[in-house]
């Protein structure tokens, strides 16, 4: 819950800093007036949040008021400093990151695999009724957005009410009577607002800014410009948010902190059991990981070595934030591959800033290492390499798993008619496409040339061919250009599992050999492996 007074919290804080200031001079000396002032800061602190739903802060605050007096009531003998190292930095540090960290009453919601749910886009499309955008519609319906056009400012406004889309996207000549603009504070609220326009000058776009527009599009607007403006920035950031793994053995901090980041618009994963962490990386695949240094089943420096080992794993930025004050250690850590390092109690500020850039520079130098640099997706070594790890964890779930290959239909015809242009735009419409279509938990790689593949975890062979077929379908709808020339294009599929293959060879095998029947039986196909499959007039199909 939120907290009533704002100027309760601050003194909360403020006691929560000097527990902390106060604290860690105790850890490093024990010295009995110290501790005498600490326990007081404590009885302050319990003071401050009584009546308040605090039930984790009030208890780690009475079991560090308790540590104190028993120290205290021992006369003739002090703690000696493994348990001033070990239990009172333990306590303080619960204690003074609760005391500063404001409690929110509930964390994002996600699926049984940590991810957050997915269906169809929305966008609302506005429009003069005299711009058709039956077209631009149906382009869109083929990439996966669900659109809805209107010309009406009072439709707009009850479609806002409704439903909230993941954008607006407004025609606009700027003109200052357009009600587009008494709506703009509104949308700006709920969702991003994007102006196209037929016009170009430097005065409309100062009007877009200020209208606080996050996207100014050429009109006629084309669905391939709208999908890029959505899928890169800001904007991208907001369809698919930073994600942050955090490794803490209290679910009360872990809580805490996803809370705050999650306010700043970042998907935060939360993992209690350093056991779960090789697997929850695999299938959340953070942009950064912000693990507890000290846990009990296994400390933050043996977890960061083991995830260090993992040839897959080792680039991913790895934060510290613990109790641990000690220069000299903190340095040790760094040694191990580690990022940074954050002391607890660390200030929401600081947690938000810290993380959200080094994960956004991460994503950013992920995505120049790994990702081909026309389409944007999986390079071939690395999808090899993501391939063997998830045929590894499928068979040892015991889980489903497919693989697809997929081939552009007369691909040299493309680049011989149009020119090699016209074909790289095809096949970064074809990444688009399938990044759209696809779940963010598919593997999706440019193999080599015209040709993709496709990891589907989980995934059973009937199921690949299903959605394949739904996407191949769409597909051909697309309308490709080449200057004023518009023409479709067709792909073919071979699927194949593991219900049928022994290893990831035979998988991409077997997935291969069901691509060139699928292009020996006529193209724009599909075919899945089964033992029964002959190889008909393999190697004479092409392209």
């Amino acid at each position: 819950m939120k907290l009533g007074s704002n100027a309760n919290f601050s003194a909360r804080e403020h006691a929560a800093r000097e527990i902390d200031r106060i604290g860690h001079m105790l850890v490093t000396r024990w010295d009995r007036s110290l501790a005498t002032h600490l326990l007081s800061l404590v009885s302050n602190l319990e003071r401050y949040i009584l009546g308040e739903n605090v039930t984790q802060l009030t208890a780690e605050c009475g079991q560090l008021r308790e540590l104190l007096q028993q120290w205290l009531l021992q006369n003739d003998s002090s703690p000696d400093e493994s348990d001033r190292y070990g239990q009172l930095r333990h306590h303080l540090g619960i204690v003074s990151q609760l005391g500063m960290m404001e409690t929110l009453q509930t964390l994002p919601d996600h699926d049984a695999n940590g991810l957050s749910a997915q269906g169809p886009h929305l966008i609302y499309l506005w429009m003069p009724p005299s711009e058709k955008a039956h077209n631009l519609a149906e382009q869109l319906s083929c990439y996966g957005f669900l659109v809805r056009t209107m010309h009406q400012a009072s439709k707009l406004a009850q479609a806002l009410q409704e439903a909230t889309p993941a954008a607006v996207v407004a025609y606009t000549e700027f003109s200052p009577t357009d009600p587009i603009f008494a709506l703009a504070d509104t949308i700006r609220g709920l969702c991003p607002l994007l102006f196209s326009s037929p016009r170009y000058d430097f005065e409309a776009r100062v009007q877009a800014v200020r209208s606080g527009a996050s996207g100014f599009l050429a009109w006629p607007l084309l669905a391939h410009e709208l999908i890029d403006s959505l899928s890169f920035g800001d904007l991208g950031e907001k369809r698919d948010p930073l994600r942050v793994m955090i490794v803490e053995d209290m679910a009360s901090l872990a809580g805490l902190y996803a809370n705050v980041l999650n306010r700043h618009g970042v998907d935060a994963l939360q993992v209690t059991e350093p056991a779960r962490v090789l697997d929850s990386i695999v299938q959340f695949r953070p942009d950064l990981i912000l693990m507890d240094m000290y846990m009990p089943e296994c400390n933050g420096m043996e977890l960061a070595q083991i995830i260090r080992q993992q040839r897959l794993l080792d680039g991913i930025p790895i934060l510290f934030l613990s109790v641990e004050k000690r220069q000299s250690i903190q340095l040790d850590t760094l040694t191990l591959g580690i990022d940074g390092f954050l002391t607890k109690p660390v200030a929401p500020d600081e947690l938000v800033v810290t993380v959200i850039n080094r994960a956004r520079r991460y994503r950013k130098l992920r995505s120049y290492m790994i990702n081909d640099s026309l389409t944007g997706l999986l390079n071939h070594s690395h999808l090899y390499a993501q391939l063997e790890y998830e045929v590894l964890r499928a068979k040892r779930d015991g889980r489903a798993l497919s693989l697809v290959m997929l081939d552009l239909d007369h691909f040299k015809t493309i680049n011989d008619t149009y020119g090699h242009p016209a074909g790289d735009e095809v096949l970064v419409n074809l990444a688009r496409f399938l990044k759209e279509r696809l779940r963010r938990s598919d593997l999706i790689s440019r193999y080599g040339g015209e040709e993709f593949a496709i990891v589907l975890p989980g995934t059973q062979t009937k199921d690949a061919v299903r959605i394949m077929d739904a996407l191949r379908q769409a597909f051909a709808q697309i309308e490709q250009r080449s200057g004023q020339q518009t023409f479709c294009q067709t792909f073919s599929v071979g699927v194949s599992s593991l219900a049928s293959a022994t290893d990831t060879t035979q998988l991409v095998q077997q997935a291969d050999d069901m691509l060139y029947l699928a292009k020996n039986r006529g193209r724009n196909r599909i075919e899945a492996y089964t033992p029964e499959q002959t190889l008909a007039g393999r190697g004479t199909s092409g392209s």
